[in-house]
């Protein structure tokens, strides 16, 4: 679920490594059908297949390629292209109208219909789902005025709709009657989309691959004759068979890595400023005390974090990252920013704690979050806080955080960048989430406010910055910097790919071997 998860090259706050291909699509002439593209990942989808429980990178990667939305994100990765929808209007602040594309068929054969699109959207904030994305939407009704139509009415206006209908993982269209006819453990293991390629084979642990989807909307698309993922939990292992020629794309979380790629003349994309969060437990223990948290956030010093955790190439954020349109940098100015560990050491005194011992989770198989990791325990060790730091597969992170259950104090994880800025602070604050550790009316109002804002982009990005700026002040979370958490890097004779910032590859369908 996690790495909540985009937008161009042009984004602001970019940083890192990019090679000659990492800045657009790499043409190399006419594309050419056939081929298998190989690709080395680090981790198969926790969630399964099912779009709408598909939160982490590697879901959504999967979803990317068997599933579409009404709508499609533009190369841009913010504006708005068709899919399933050829048209679509907003009638008044609460009501939108779809046009329906005609002729497109899922994965069985069978032609997708209105009453699909009305149950695929019903079903994301049905209770009985648990849809992580269910919150983020205002449905009010759904309805199929005809054949070719389907109208949304909201409870309240939300800008942020048409963005979450382009991504396929969190407005996937279903087959209302494979759904229907399918148990949930089918539904994680298999898919019936309309997407570019279907699934072929799934073997748990090891291996999955996919062909391409010959009754493809996108006439002449994909040109790939399929995609093979391959698991390979460990970086240097996927590394030794990139750059041998035994795959022909990856994800390098080392910055080293990339660097080595690029020197060996493959491609490499480019890194965004992503958020490092670390996620607090307020429930009970010492993190519940705020004088505690505030020692903490004081306590931290995030430029030595930056130069030695990030390699220099990072800088300071909010829970919102850098690189998101709406989001922005923080400053030493943000409340509980500006390194002071005398204050800290103050703080924790009249805090009323003493013999502080805390433990912090992370993703084992992301070998770059454990320096910065074990760096925060050294400077918490300065102003008397013991942090034990426990590297933990992803599979039980996930679990963890989805059931509020956490075994820990402190959970870590890299953000991805989504479609909209709401989804960020969904995945750590939601009101009525499990994996929520505040009780805060003000701060799910001001959530919802930003939401639903019809002033436009400038006036939502001085609300998430309130927002951040609020989340500083009380500690609700800690945000020591933002920088590239992963690159992209795929082979030359890899043409039209580019590295698009929600690492979901989602553009694949228009990539060509030769």
């Amino acid at each position: 679920m996690v790495a909540a998860a985009a937008l161009a090259t042009s984004l602001a706050a970019c940083g890192g490594t990019s090679g000659s291909s990492g800045d657009g699509p790499s043409s190399g002439g006419t594309p050419q059908a056939g081929g298998t593209l190989i690709i080395g990942e680090d981790s198969q989808p926790l969630s399964g297949f099912d779009p709408i429980m598909a939160q982490a990178f590697n879901a959504k990667r999967m979803v990317s390629q068997f599933y579409e939305g009404l709508l499609s994100l533009g190369e841009d990765g913010q504006s708005l292209e068709p899919a399933l929808a050829t048209d679509w209007k907003q009638t008044d602040e609460l009501t939108y109208e779809f046009t329906l594309r005609d002729g497109v068929k899922f994965h069985d054969g069978s032609d997708v219909t209105a009453d699909d699109v009305v149950f695929s959207l019903e079903r994301i904030v049905d209770p009985n789902q648990h849809s992580p994305y269910a919150s983020l939407y205002n449905f009010n009704s759904i309805s199929a005025p005809a054949d070719d139509k389907v109208v949304i009415k909201l409870s309240a206006p939300q800008a942020s709709l048409l963005h979450l209908l382009a991504q396929p993982w969190s407005a996937g269209i279903v087959s209302k009657a494979w759904v229907q006819s399918t148990d949930e453990e089918a539904q994680k293991t298999q898919e019936n989309g309309t997407g570019p390629f279907m699934l072929k084979d799934f073997r748990e642990g090891s291996l999955i691959s996919t062909v391409r989807f010959d009754d493809y909307w996108d006439e002449g698309k994909p040109y790939l004759d399929g995609v093979e993922y391959r698991l390979m939990a460990d970086e240097s292992t996927r590394m030794a068979a990139f750059t041998s020629g035994s795959i022909d794309m990856m994800q390098a979380r080392v910055p080293k890595n990339a660097q080595t790629a690029e020197a060996k003349g493959l491609n490499v994309g480019p890194g965004y400023n992503l958020s490092y969060w670390v996620g607090l437990n307020m429930d009970q223990g010492p993190l519940a005390n705020p004088m505690v948290r505030q020692a903490i956030s004081v306590g931290i010093d995030r430029q030595q974090l930056i130069e030695i955790g990030s390699q220099g190439v990072g800088e300071l954020a909010y829970t919102v990252p850098p690189a998101d349109p709406l989001g922005a940098p923080a400053t030493e100015e943000t409340p509980n920013y500006k390194y002071d560990p005398d204050q800290a050491k103050q703080l924790l005194a009249e805090s009323g704690e003493s013999n502080i011992h805390l433990k912090l989770i992370l993703q084992s198989e992301n070998q770059n979050a454990l320096p910065t990791a074990q760096l925060l325990a050294e400077q918490l060790g300065k102003i008397g806080i013991d942090l034990q730091v426990v590297p933990t597969p992803f599979a039980t992170l996930v679990s963890n955080l989805l059931s509020g259950k956490w075994d820990a104090d402190m959970i870590v994880l890299n953000a991805a960048l989504n479609a909209d800025a709401s989804q960020y602070l969904a995945l750590w604050f939601d009101e009525g989430s499990t994996a929520t550790k505040v009780d805060d009316p003000k701060l799910w109002q001001m959530m919802a406010d930003a939401i639903s804002t019809q002033d436009g982009d400038e006036d939502r990005k001085a609300r998430y910055q309130e927002i951040g700026d609020y989340i500083a002040e009380n500690v609700y979370q800690i945000v020591p910097y933002a920088a590239p958490s992963a690159y992209d890097m795929w082979d030359t004779e890899l043409h039209d790919f580019f590295a698009d910032a929600t690492s979901t590859r989602i553009f694949l369908k228009n990539a060509w071997m030769g």
